[in-house]
């Protein structure tokens, strides 16, 4: 290792060579605040996203899915957005190359930064989710008034025929069946009315008229034999 003598010396040369570019103070000044800025405008994007999967998972019923046994954990797998789930993680990497421009970021390790950003990520979506944003931007959705992220939304409340996923309103009950009706008045594939078997031992006295339910099943044909049903909250 040279002395620091001999170092001082080295880089004096390397500048009298012009080997080495001198930069104003301010400079490096802006390129700290412009990338603290780049950073920290990461990390809401980053944040909102996250808090925008738990609430899709919340809000769509998905969660249900972890209910009904084997069979529904492995249709909540296929329908877990983990695509936008990929991209927070691609963010957080992002921001952890950015935060290594710092001091504090180049001294810990690697893997130490992406913890915290982690702990960050989950501690702050998570608060977000106890705002009413989401609510709100779900309610313009609903309304055609959100322009960017209005499909993101509206998507958060389609059934999902081809999983074996149906969302509706109950519109009528017979002694072996009942028949369910989806209708988000956009015009597209997840609209219909499907009649459904419940599962043994469901007791469909339990359903009225009105009522909203999340149904997972199994198709065979044109028959829908449901093996797993929740009711839902009225303002759902």
């Amino acid at each position: 290792m040279l002395p620091e003598n001999d170092i001082q010396k080295n880089v004096l040369e390397e500048i009298r060579k012009g080997a080495v570019l001198m930069r104003p103070r301010i400079y490096f000044i802006l390129r700290a605040a412009l990338i603290g800025i780049a950073a920290f405008v990461l990390l809401l994007v980053a944040l909102f996203i996250l808090s925008f999967i738990f609430f899709s998972v919340r809000e769509s019923g998905v969660q249900f899915l972890l209910e009904f046994s084997e069979q529904g954990l492995a249709t909540f797998v296929t329908l877990f957005p983990w695509l936008t789930l990929l991209i927070v993680f691609a963010l957080f990497v992002l921001l952890e190359a950015l935060l290594r421009n710092f001091s504090f970021g180049y001294r810990l390790p690697l893997l130490r930064i992406f913890l915290w950003l982690l702990v960050v990520g989950l501690v702050g979506s998570t608060l977000l989710g106890f705002t009413p944003l989401h609510t709100f931007l779900l309610s313009k959705a609903d309304n055609g008034e959100l322009p960017l992220l209005g499909n993101w939304y509206e998507s958060i409340h389609d059934s999902h025929q081809d999983k074996g996923v149906y969302r509706g309103e109950v519109t009528n009950i017979a002694p072996s069946y009942f028949t369910i009706s989806h209708n988000d008045s956009d015009r597209d594939s997840d609209e219909g009315t499907w009649s459904i078997i419940p599962p043994d031992g469901f007791d469909l006295g339990q359903l009225s008229i009105g009522d909203k339910v999340y149904v997972a099943a199994r198709v065979r044909g044109e028959t829908i034999y449901a093996y797993g049903i929740r009711i839902l909250p009225k303002d759902e």
